[in-house]
């Protein structure tokens, strides 16, 4: 087996860790059915994949968090322009409260 097989395969295990912890449900906004995993601090940042540096996130929530543009979040995910930096604030506070008192 190669080593990048193994690191898929690890990061596939700790990917399900996080997502059975968190039952699968967004930890921003409640969502049910979630099945992203979410760096709280960034690996470019020197954040890990340990479990305390997961976070279970829905697709939009994730998106708000990641460095798209904001046509993408408006057509793709209907999100009013005069809204997004609000939506993108509140998840990016949502996370910065989970990495201040982590689990």
């Amino acid at each position: 087996m190669t080593s990048a097989i193994r690191l898929m395969d690890s990061w596939e295990t700790i990917r399900d860790q996080v997502l059975q912890r968190d039952n699968w449900v967004c930890q921003v906004c409640g969502k049910s059915t979630s099945g992203q995993v979410h760096h709280i601090i960034p690996r470019r940042s020197g954040g890990s994949d340990t479990l305390t540096n997961l976070i279970t996130l829905c697709g939009r929530c994730h998106v708000l968090i990641s460095p798209v543009p904001d046509w993408v979040l408006t057509k793709v995910w209907r999100i009013p322009p005069a809204q997004i930096k609000s939506e993108r604030s509140k998840v990016r506070d949502t996370i910065d409260g989970i990495r201040m008192y982590p689990r």
